[in-house]
């Protein structure tokens, strides 16, 4: 087992070292969708080891050995793992599953409010406010939300770009895919730096949704920076920002600059990292059965 484990976290912590890095060379599309997935993929191979080092421990205890029909003394003379990894892997899956719970909790109860503030609005919703922002609530059936003072700033071509720019965010589900890469990170904190590639990678995804439809480049960039400008003079607005989200400066030079190639072999740099990390859970797994069978066997006996 102990070969395994340590490939497990070796793979993880290859892929949160490496993956931000990859992310940002990568297209915003490609970007987002792959290290998402990959950092659900990381997050929950993380969490299943530990769960397996816990319970080689864990599962001494008389209660925990009388329900799954095993012997404690046969599992403490066979185990491979020293009780205080043990007893170190179920803190930290404590304090990961609380810390992923309360994530949770926090995470949907904003959606909720959300959704209950603009159900049954129109698809673009005004709001009066001094504050120049826009944001888009989560599809299915999300809104845009644009403040009259930005709008009151704007040209008629920038705010098309705006519109445009949120119009992405809805049209891609970017909201639940920077909530599902959130509670990854919750469940594993290091994972933060490839959920900050993320979150700037769905910006640069709805900018090039934005300039793809719009048909220039220069003025979406533009406008980037223009709403960027406008939002840093008034930084206390309680609504959530968009249009200003990610690394601004980034974002207006690759918009200078040429749509971004797609270097599908760093997608499979990562593809195979992620095929690492399967590979050493499934070993865990396997490794895992075998000694609780085996001290299963002679508890049957």
């Amino acid at each position: 087992m102990t070969a395994p484990v340590l490939a497990a976290f070796a793979v993880m912590l290859l892929f949160a070292a490496v993956a931000p890095r990859l992310g940002q060379r990568l297209t915003p599309a490609i970007a987002t969708c792959v290290l998402t997935a990959g950092s659900v993929i990381v997050a929950g191979s993380t969490g299943f080891v530990l769960a397996v080092l816990a319970l080689t421990w864990l599962g001494q205890a008389p209660l925990v050995a009388w329900l799954a029909d095993w012997s404690p003394s046969e599992l403490d003379a066979n185990t491979p793992v020293p009780e205080f990894v043990a007893a170190g892997a179920l803190i930290l899956l404590s304090a990961a599953g609380l810390r992923l719970l309360i994530r949770a909790i926090r995470r949907g109860r904003a959606l909720v409010a959300v959704r209950r503030a603009h159900r049954g609005s129109s698809a673009v919703i005004v709001v009066d406010s001094d504050c120049p922002d826009a944001f888009a609530t989560p599809a299915p059936h999300g809104r845009i939300v644009v403040t009259s003072a930005l709008l009151a700033a704007l040209s008629p071509e920038e705010q098309r770009v705006v519109l445009a720019h949120e119009r992405a965010h809805l049209r891609h589900w970017h909201a639940w895919l920077v909530v599902v890469a959130d509670l990854a990170e919750a469940s594993n904190p290091l994972l933060r730096p490839t959920v900050a590639v993320i979150r700037h990678a769905v910006e640069r995804w709805a900018d090039e949704d934005a300039a793809r439809r719009i048909g220039d480049r220069h003025l979406v960039a533009r406008t980037v920076a223009r709403v960027a400008l406008l939002r840093h003079d008034t930084a206390d607005s309680p609504l959530a920002p968009a249009a200003t989200g990610g690394q601004v400066p980034q974002r207006v030079r690759a918009l200078l600059s040429p749509p971004p190639d797609r270097r599908l072999w760093l997608v499979a740099v990562i593809v195979g990292l992620l095929t690492c990390s399967f590979v050493a859970t499934f070993a865990v797994e396997r490794t895992g059965d075998a000694l609780f069978d085996r001290v299963a066997t002679v508890q049957d006996r």
